[in-house]
């Protein structure tokens, strides 16, 4: 086969976006794919998102700078987020381990170190706390502030690194919203995402949400309840895909909870297709499923076929996700106006956009 052939599919997917911004980011980000430098990632934060700090190395040293440096520190999260930074942290001798909330963490430790409960961490005396999750900050300040953590020992770990657009799937220009919003939030974490359209539609008519994390999935179901009326939401405790089954999964409890095969837990996945109702016209679907977008498209064929819902589907997860997600959904509906957006300082957020 040509090198020639071989670029056809990527050289489609280049004409197909509607304007330069998506143009632009589809070849840096193909680029940065292609060789991992993130330089290419640089020029679309620097260009299009310039209001944040570029994430680079000197973020986490920045961080430990400003911890006591005569008291050791937990940090409280071993999730995705702690672990891909772990590295800083280990060549530092006043780091203990973790503390988490899941118990199997507990009693196996993470890579080589101790994790601790989030009762046992309220017990420690002088130790600084870093909350290395940017799922669930709220809630975990204030667990610990309530317990009598002194907001001294406290140090988040996202105001020195990682950071995300708060409007991220709502602020592009080309995005519309309807009178009666119908909602699809799948990997829903702990529902922002529907909370936040609630401010950009006169109604919210119905969301059906999609969380196979447990812990995240009990978050969910009250938030449900103290900030939606009655009946407007639906909570699966299910993860998206394209066949009802179970999978292996890895729960991080921290946003970042994915399908593993090498994951300790098994959870039921669902079609969208076989929950939604067939009468109701889906307006809008949103997928952040840590990978498993293609699946979770196919299991949702028949709604976008026949409702040909907007469409914010996360696109780097996977490298393949850059050329296969926008070449499944033209298939799907090829009138589909297809935009990229990136909503971050750092890789992640990057979002591809299809618009009836």
């Amino acid at each position: 086969m040509e090198d020639r052939e071989l670029l056809i599919p990527f050289q489609k997917i280049y004409n197909w976006m509607e304007d330069e911004e998506s143009k632009e980011i589809f070849l840096n980000r193909l680029s940065f794919v292609i060789s991992r430098d993130y330089n290419y990632m640089y020029k679309i934060i620097s260009k299009y998102v310039p209001d944040m700090a570029v994430l680079n190395d000197e973020a986490i040293p920045a961080l430990l700078n400003q911890l006591p440096y005569d008291k050791d520190f937990y940090l409280y999260g071993a999730g995705e987020d702690a672990r891909a930074n772990l590295h800083y942290f280990t060549e530092d001798a006043r780091f203990k381990g973790f503390c988490d909330q899941d118990k199997q963490k507990q009693k196996d430790g993470v890579d080589g170190y101790a994790v601790i409960s989030p009762k046992d961490i309220i017990k420690t005396k002088d130790s600084s706390i870093v909350i290395s999750t940017h799922r669930g900050l709220e809630a975990i300040k204030k667990y610990l502030i309530s317990n009598g953590i002194d907001r001294a020992r406290i140090f988040i770990m996202s105001d020195y690194m990682f950071a995300t657009q708060k409007e991220q799937y709502f602020n592009p220009s080309f995005m519309t919203f309807e009178d009666e919003e119908v909602f699809i939030d799948a990997g829903c974490c702990d529902m922002i995402t529907s909370r936040r359209l609630k401010l950009h539609c006169k109604k919210l008519k119905r969301v059906y949400a999609f969380e196979p994390d447990k812990r995240n999935y009990e978050i969910c179901k009250k938030i449900a309840q103290d900030e939606f009326d009655d009946g407007v939401v639906r909570v699966f405790c299910k993860g998206t895909w394209s066949e009802s089954t179970t999978l292996y999964f890895e729960a991080s409890n921290d946003g970042s909870s994915h399908i593993s095969g090498q994951g300790k837990d098994s959870i039921e996945v669902i079609r969208i297709d076989d929950v939604v109702d067939p009468f109701e016209r889906i307006t809008f679907i949103k997928m952040d499923v840590e990978g498993s977008e293609l699946e979770s498209l196919k299991g949702a064929a028949q709604t976008i076929r026949r409702n040909k819902p907007k469409l914010a589907i996360c696109i780097y997860h996977k490298a393949e996700d850059m050329y296969q997600l926008p070449i499944y959904i033209k298939e799907l509906v090829p009138e589909y106006r297809l935009y990229l957006r990136h909503h971050s300082n750092g890789d992640g957020e990057t979002v591809l956009y299809a618009m009836p």
